[in-house]
């Protein structure tokens, strides 16, 4: 077999594997669009449930303690006593109370001060995505004037096909070969990701909707508290005030 029939039918084969890479690289494209979405979606959703609980249920529930304190308070500060020792079993019961209510503020701060750092780092992270985007579109940009320059050397005559050689269409053909062997192996790599992910993705999203049904039965029983919350300052107005 001849050099010229020997390149044809390298010319062929690699015209069938870069037809094979098409399918490769495009369906995992379809699948890195999925997971994008779904992240997206499940992004969404957490955004929604740190809503719901945090400026919903976290300032609620705070409120509670607060009127039920006040109300311990004014239940103490309105009792009848006699005597030096029943004046010191409300003085001291007072200050428990306020104790009790500081050691939960105090607990509260704390908590919120460490997630106020994780949102602090998760903010950073997405920052650094953020420059990763950026990045990978600057990248795109400068890809694309390339080619868009050498599409004018085309259109110019410099890449004309009187121009060409058969060691150069040899040479040629040996670097596609060689470069599509690579592309099919990172796409068999990339592939493998996009299965890992995918199955953290559904973890992710079964998470998100099992915390979501959470804080909504922790709105109900913060609800139930405010009700309860709201007779037992009927009852105090009703008993101690008259």
């Amino acid at each position: 077999m001849d050099k010229a029939e020997e390149l044809k039918l390298k010319i062929k084969r690699n015209r069938k594997t870069i037809f094979e890479l098409d399918g490769k690289i495009e369906n995992n494209r379809s699948k890195i669009e999925e997971l994008r979405s779904s992240a997206e979606r499940d992004n969404a959703a957490i955004a929604r449930n740190y809503t719901a609980a945090f400026y919903g249920n976290h300032h609620l529930t705070n409120r509670n303690s607060d009127e039920i304190f006040k109300n311990r308070i004014a239940i103490l500060n309105n009792m009848e006593v006699d005597g030096e020792v029943e004046v010191n079993f409300r003085e001291t019961m007072i200050n428990l109370a306020n104790v009790d209510f500081f050691t939960h503020r105090s607990e509260v701060n704390q908590e919120v001060i460490d997630i106020n750092q994780k949102l602090t780092a998760v903010n950073a992270l997405l920052i650094e995505i953020n420059q990763k985007i950026m990045a990978r579109n600057e990248k795109s940009v400068k890809f694309n004037r390339k080619n868009l320059d050498m599409n004018k050397r085309f259109l110019n005559g410099e890449f004309h096909p009187s121009k060409a050689t058969i060691a150069a269409n040899s040479r040629r053909s040996t670097e596609n070969e060689a470069r599509c062997e690579k592309l099919s192996k990172a796409a068999d790599r990339n592939k493998l990701k996009i299965d890992k992910l995918r199955k953290l993705g559904q973890s992710n999203a079964a998470n998100v909707l099992k915390n979501s049904i959470e804080i909504s039965k922790r709105r109900n029983q913060i609800t139930e508290n405010q009700e309860e919350v709201l007779k037992d300052q009927k009852d105090i107005a009703s008993t101690v005030f008259n």
